[in-house]
């Protein structure tokens, strides 16, 4: 569900309203609200706590533009829903990685631990080929892997799928969890704790994306343009102590 909308309500400015998550996302998109409203733009930021509604909203027009997902994410929307959003503009890469609260490195997970994953099918594949990588299971490889793909589990590692956005929150009840950059963030975590962690992959770039009709309108591209200012690439690299990472 989405919260309150962050909004300069400035009259005689254009609005323009975009989906994000709360961090980075919509920290970074209050960093370039001042620059844009000098342009003649009021930059409305619409939080959401999951990752199912904002492309929803983008495609019923209720936004002009969201930020919260990677390339991959949004190609799988496109095909499961036949709409064509278009990547507009990557901002940063958010660190992936697999957390525990009782178990010092990935060699000490035990026979039989509990390990939660994000549900959605994109997340489902890139968690299964982390442990994959890792040489915990030997996971099938034919589009995007599920936990029925997994050919070998020597650990007999028992998987939970969750919802993504509730993952933060279970840390303390599973023996491994995955956690993204912005909810370990969110939750506290300094992601140099993690077992394991895939950092600064351009593949998993955050992008701005907007529609087909409108991606090219002025004010989506000065929103690009100012996410891609020098000075957006110091508050990044500043703000976030190289947990989060420019894409530009």
């Amino acid at each position: 569900m989405s919260s309150s909308v962050r909004a300069v309500g400035a009259k005689g400015k254009r609005p323009l309203r975009v989906g994000a998550t709360p961090v980075p996302h919509a920290e970074i998109l209050d960093f370039v609200r001042d620059p844009l409203a000098r342009s003649g733009i009021d930059l409305q930021i619409e939080i959401f706590d999951n990752f199912e509604e904002p492309n929803d909203h983008l495609v019923a027009g209720r936004l002009h533009a969201n930020f919260f997902q990677y390339r991959p994410f949004l190609d799988h929307f496109n095909r499961r829903t036949g709409s064509a959003l278009v990547a507009v503009a990557p901002v940063h890469i958010e660190p992936f990685g697999l957390y525990s609260v009782t178990i010092p490195d990935v060699d000490s997970i035990p026979e039989f631990a509990e390990v939660a994953l994000p549900s959605d099918p994109v997340n489902v594949d890139r968690s299964l080929r982390m442990l994959d990588d890792l040489g915990l299971i030997a996971c099938t490889r034919r589009g995007l892997a599920t936990v029925a793909d997994v050919a070998a589990n020597p650990c007999r590692l028992i998987f939970k799928e969750l919802a993504s956005w509730t993952l933060g929150g279970v840390r303390t009840d599973f023996d491994v969890v995955f956690l993204f950059g912005n909810q370990a963030m969110e939750w506290g975590v300094d992601t140099r704790a993690a077992l394991h962690c895939d950092r600064a992959n351009p593949r998993y770039a955050e992008y701005l994306v907007a529609r087909p009709d409108n991606h090219a309108d002025a004010a989506v591209r000065a929103l690009a343009e100012a996410l891609h200012d020098a000075s957006t690439r110091r508050f990044i690299e500043t703000t976030y102590a190289g947990q989060v990472v420019p894409a530009f």
